[in-house]
């Protein structure tokens, strides 16, 4: 990849003796990559001027440098391709996300623009013409030195105008590599977390996305729960919040060492979500046979990630509500859980093994859980269900229709109950049963 020196110097030729020869900078996350060397494959360029960014396309069209160019409806942002790298191309501006998704923008000076971004690490410009670091908060490169994340507005103006932004100072304080939030703009993330309820799914879903695939997921699910974060992503936990104690177990490296092994989105936003079933169930025993099942995150997901959610999340709380009850039936409800699960089970079992770490670590309970559904597994594993509608008209001359329906779900049952029946056992117990009813 060519560095972004190299590219500032191409577009400099382009533009140079151009009424933009003086107006083009380098903005945002590229600057700040590059002081960390990091590796980056979009880099944005504002323009001191009103349309500066129709003009500067039109230049880098007529040099040759680049070729299609396409709005993002959204915001209006320009975007192009030059050399590899993605480029945004946009009007110096102070930018304000309203409630209906759309971006409210102004013109505003270089200065005006820099200010008013999300964070003074965010905030550092390069100047096309000369090369030149540019500070306007006098805070960004010392924040980067620091490895501070800070707002560069006071008293939570910058959250108001984009709440997104109290998401994405948590994953940048753990994508950039151990990175602290300020104390000031960390107070502010918490007076101000609440407006994560007014934000589009669709923006939410993004960051979460993002989130969700670092690699150092121990670190910032901490972050998101000591914000208390999630009480505003989901609307069944709207006003909850996990006591001290819960707080102080997700800080645990023995925690660490389990939940590194998760690697799906799926199982890591269970994880998320898992602390308020284990608080609920430990601190307040009515509810043990009352866990109300997550739905509010669908908004977040495909249809396709929020049944695999749904099922893990259903499977642990069958677990939590009946894993101290030993008899036949209750354990035919685990089976059913489990069976549900199916290829999901990988990361249910990991899911598991962190209640039962919560449970050593608040009471010292010994639980088992993961060890119990493992032993069910196996269980079942030895002896598959494999009984097909085929097989059942076939062997008891039942025509095809509903009553097929009914034999396999009949039979199904049986076999959670005891998987150790053959399963010539199971349909003929099955078949009987029906007539019998």
């Amino acid at each position: 990849m060519i560095e972004l020196e190299e590219i500032r110097k191409k577009i400099y030729g382009a533009i140079k003796g151009s009424e933009l020869e003086y107006c083009c900078y380098f903005a945002g996350g590229c600057v700040r990559d590059m002081y960390l060397k990091r590796e980056r494959t979009d880099l944005d360029i504002c323009v001191e001027k009103e349309e500066g960014d129709k003009l500067l396309a039109k230049i880098l069209q007529e040099k040759g440098l680049i070729r299609k160019v396409v709005q993002y409806q959204r915001t209006e942002t320009l975007m192009t391709k030059l050399d590899g790298y993605s480029l945004e191309l946009s009007p110096t501006q102070i930018r304000t996300e309203m409630n209906n998704g759309k971006v409210h923008k102004i013109f505003a000076s270089l200065q005006e623009d820099a200010c008013s971004r999300d964070f003074t690490i965010n905030a550092l410009m390069i100047a096309i013409h000369n090369g030149e670091l540019l500070d306007f908060t006098q805070k960004g490169k010392q924040d980067l030195e620091s490895k501070l994340i800070r707002a560069c507005e006071s008293g939570g103006k910058g959250f108001l105008r984009d709440p997104i932004r109290i998401l994405r100072a948590v994953r940048l304080a753990v994508e950039l590599g151990n990175f602290t939030i300020e104390q000031e703009t960390g107070a502010e993330i918490q007076k101000k977390s609440s407006l994560l309820e007014e934000l589009n799914p669709l923006r939410i879903s993004r960051e979460l996305e993002k989130i969700l695939l670092l690699q150092s997921f121990f670190k910032v699910q901490y972050l998101i729960q000591s914000f208390q974060l999630m009480s505003h992503l989901l609307t069944e936990l709207k006003d909850i919040s996990l006591d001290e104690k819960t707080l102080k177990w997700l800080e645990q490296p023995e925690l660490n060492n389990i939940i590194h092994k998760l690697k799906s989105m799926d199982g890591r936003f269970c994880f998320l979500c898992l602390p308020f079933y284990l608080n609920r169930t430990e601190n307040k025993s009515e509810l043990k046979g009352n866990l109300e099942p997550l739905r509010s995150h669908h908004r977040y997901f495909s249809n396709q990630q929020n049944r695999h959610i749904d099922n893990l999340l259903d499977t642990i709380i069958v677990f939590l509500n009946e894993f101290y009850l030993k008899s036949e039936l209750e354990l035919s409800h685990l089976r059913k859980a489990i069976y549900k699960v199916k290829d999901d089970f990988e990361e249910l079992w990991i899911l598991l093994q962190c209640v039962d770490n919560y449970k050593e670590w608040i009471s010292g309970t010994n639980s088992q859980l993961s060890k119990l559904a493992i032993e069910l597994k196996n269980e079942m594993d030895a002896n598959p269900f494999n009984i097909t509608g085929t097989d059942l008209m076939q062997k008891y001359d039942i025509k095809e229709g509903k009553d097929i329906g009914i034999y396999l779900q009949r039979a199904l049952s049986l076999w959670y109950q005891n998987p150790r029946l053959s399963m010539s056992e199971i349909m003929t117990l099955s078949k009987k049963e029906y007539q019998e009813k």
